[in-house]
């Protein structure tokens, strides 16, 4: 357990030394705690900053003490899983069609940030949480304890958000769901398979017209991918189709 009290223990610094030393450059020390009231040049800076520190952090926890962790290799497989992935966006989308009428296309600026940010960001977060974080819990607890508990984390941390609190109970909980699917895709196919699939959902949600319609559970309260009763049921059937069709295809490497 000592691999993981210390990623965490990495995160949450790096999380604070973020916000904090930002937020006091600016005069008010909690301004990140609210990213609503700061400017988008701001978040950015401060994403930046967030991600560059899990980098740094993972590199040095790695070559210090690396759990056994399937990358799997980049190749059709990961074509594959990232084609569900999109399938699965494409399926909710058709589920919030009436809802979607009169909304503008993407800017040139979302599809940039689309193409160039979100493997960038998928991969970064399934290498903190479904990999070194989940290698180092499955050697200790097991697969299933491990994937729970990576899963419930991987969901309080997202939760740091603006919003009521039945929001927050429906995103968690889809949240929930959406890691314990990629875990399954990185049982069978490896991290960069898992990234793949997750940088299509972050995509989604850069370009997501959706975003902004307020609507209810069903179509996944304000456009969230993973929230609302549609979005878990199809959450549940491609946990299920990832389970199934690449059993056979996945190869098992750790390192």
């Amino acid at each position: 357990m000592k691999r993981a009290g210390y990623l965490l223990l990495g995160l949450l610094l790096v999380w604070v030394s973020c916000w904090l030393s930002l937020g006091m450059l600016w005069g008010q020390p909690t301004l990140l705690l609210h990213p609503l009231q700061a400017s988008q040049g701001l978040r950015v800076l401060y994403l930046v900053m967030l991600y560059a520190g899990m980098v740094g952090l993972l590199w040095g926890l790695w070559k210090r003490n690396p759990p056994a962790t399937h990358w799997g290799r980049p190749g059709p497989l990961t074509v594959q899983v990232w084609a569900m992935g999109v399938g699965g966006i494409c399926l909710q989308r058709l589920c919030l069609a009436g809802a979607l009428q009169g909304l503008c296309w993407p800017t040139s600026q979302a599809w940039l940030s689309a193409i160039l940010l979100a493997p960038l960001l998928a991969l970064v977060e399934e290498a903190v949480f479904r990999g070194y974080l989940y290698g180092a819990l499955r050697s200790e607890l097991g697969g299933a304890r491990a994937a729970w508990m990576v899963s419930v984390f991987f969901s309080l941390v997202h939760l740091f958000r603006p919003g009521a609190l039945p929001f927050k109970l429906a995103y968690g909980f889809g949240l929930v769901l959406t890691s314990l699917v990629l875990t399954v895709v990185v049982e069978k196919a490896g991290i960069w398979a898992a990234a793949a699939m997750h940088s299509s959902w972050i995509s989604a949600n850069i370009l997501d017209p959706p975003g902004r319609v307020e609507s209810g559970w069903w179509s996944g309260l304000a456009g969230e991918p993973s929230a609302g009763l549609c979005s878990w049921i199809l959450l549940l059937l491609m946990g299920l189709t990832c389970w199934k069709t690449l059993r056979a295809n996945g190869e098992v490497q750790e390192s």
